[in-house]
C-alpha cells in the first residue's frame, strides 16, 4: 500500500495593493474551479485559523485559497499541509497604488469616498491619523504581526514581523515579481508542486516589474512635501520589514 499523504493547500495572504490580483490570476490558470477566491469576510476576521480549516474541511476540493484577512500565521496541521505565500511591497511607493485604487474603486468605504473628493496630499494627511484605518499606517508589519487595531504600533509587533518574514519560505517582493516567482517555482518543486507562472498584471494602474521603486518613493515624499516626515515616521517598521525581506530575497541562489 502506498503511504497516505497529506493534503496540501496554497494559501495566498493576500496583503491590498500589492501584486495579490496577479498572483490569484496564477493560481486560477493552475487550479481553475480548485481555486477560492475567499469573500466571506467576516468569519475570517471574527474567527481565524478556526474558521480557514472548518472551511477547507468543508470544501476539500480547494487546492489554493486567497483572502485579504489571513492576519493569522499559518500553521500546517495534522491533516493538511498548508502553504502560506504573500508579497511585501515598498511602503512609500505603495501609497500612490492606494490612492489611484481608492479613486475609482465603486466602494462606499470612507477610503474610498475620501479618495474622489480629496487631492493625493489631502488623503494621506487623512489617513495618517492614528483613528482611521491603518492602510497606509505600517499595514504590512500590522498584517504579518497579526495586529487589527488603528493604534501605533510597538517594538514587539515589528519583532513579530520580522520572525514572520524569516520563518516564511513564500514570501515575494512586489517590485521583484518575476525574481519572485522563479523562487516559488524552484520552492514549489521541491515539495512536489509544479505550477505555471506565466501571467499577465491584473489590477495595475502602473507598472510593478522594470521600474525603480526607491525614485517612485522618493517623488511621493516630494509631493506630500510637509507630511512626508510623518509618513515616513509612521511607515518606519515597513520599511525595515521591506528592507528585511529583500535582504533575505537577495540571499537566495535562484
Amino acid at each position: 500500500m502506498k503511504p497516505e499523504t497529506k493534503r496540501t493547500v496554497i494559501i495566498h495572504r493576500h496583503i491590498f495593493k500589492n501584486a495579490g490580483t496577479t498572483f490569484d490570476s496564477i493560481l486560477k490558470n493552475n487550479f481553475g474551479e480548485a481555486f477560492c477566491d475567499h469573500r466571506d469576510d467576516v468569519p475570517m476576521r471574527k474567527e481565524g485559523e478556526k474558521y480557514l480549516i472548518g472551511y477547507l474541511n468543508e470544501h476539500p476540493e480547494i487546492k489554493a485559497l486567497s483572502s485579504h484577512h489571513i492576519w493569522f500565521n499559518v500553521q500546517s496541521k495534522s491533516e493538511m499541509n498548508l502553504i502560506p505565500v504573500l508579497f511585501l511591497r515598498h511602503p512609500i511607493e505603495r501609497i500612490r497604488s492606494v490612492y489611484n485604487f481608492e479613486r475609482q474603486q465603486q466602494a462606499d468605504t470612507p477610503g474610498a469616498l475620501n479618495a474622489k473628493t480629496m487631492n493625493f496630499t489631502e488623503y494621506v494627511k487623512w489617513m495618517m491619523d492614528d483613528q482611521v484605518i491603518a492602510v497606509i499606517r505600517n499595514m504590512q508589519t500590522r498584517y504579518l504581526a497579526g495586529f487589527k487595531k488603528v493604534k501605533a504600533l510597538k517594538h514587539k509587533h515589528l519583532n513579530d514581523a520580522l520572525k514572520e518574514v524569516e520563518k516564511q519560505k513564500f514570501v515575494g517582493i512586489v517590485d521583484m515579481f518575476d525574481e519572485s516567482l522563479r523562487h516559488f517555482d524552484s520552492a514549489f518543486r521541491e515539495i512536489g508542486i509544479v505550477l505555471d507562472f506565466s501571467y499577465r498584471a491584473q489590477n495595475v494602474a502602473q507598472p510593478f516589474e522594470n521600474a525603480d521603486y526607491e525614485i517612485r518613493a522618493q517623488k511621493v515624499l516630494e509631493e506630500l512635501g510637509g507630511i512626508a516626515e510623518e509618513v515616513l515616521a509612521k511607515n518606519r517598521f515597513d520599511l525595515i520589514v521591506y528592507q528585511a525581506a529583500r535582504e533575505k530575497f537577495r540571499n537566495l541562489k535562484i
